[in-house]
């Protein structure tokens, strides 16, 4: 194929437009994701938190709060009382301590968490 075939823009074409799109793509920090698992950002600056319940489609909603190392503490205390002391948590060496964790109901956890 010669460098001035039809098929050789195309290619230039797609190619260009890949190459912008990564090149606009924001740095992490600038993203409205977190570094956090089950913590996110929404378009107006708060950080918000929530978790699914085990083996459902269910959530718990944990809040909405001014930074996100809250919402994922907010997470963390959900988890712990899902999952207990051996859960992932988003701070592993600084883990809630939450009596009666795993019989909580979804109200219970939700007030947990908002502590």
């Amino acid at each position: 194929m010669s460098l001035h075939t039809p098929h050789h823009h195309y290619y230039n074409f797609l190619h260009s437009k890949t190459m912008v799109k990564l090149s606009n793509e924001k740095p992490r920090g600038e993203r409205n994701e977190s570094q956090f698992k089950g913590v996110r950002k929404r378009k107006w600056g708060k950080w918000v938190s929530e978790i699914r319940l085990p083996n459902s489609r269910e959530r718990i909603w944990l809040g909405s709060y001014d930074t996100a190392e809250k919402a994922a503490r907010a997470f963390d205390a959900a988890v712990f009382c899902l999952r207990g002391p051996s859960a992932k948590f988003n701070f592993p060496h600084n883990p809630p301590d939450i009596a009666f964790g795993k019989s909580l109901t979804p109200s219970e956890i939700q007030a947990f968490a908002a502590r």
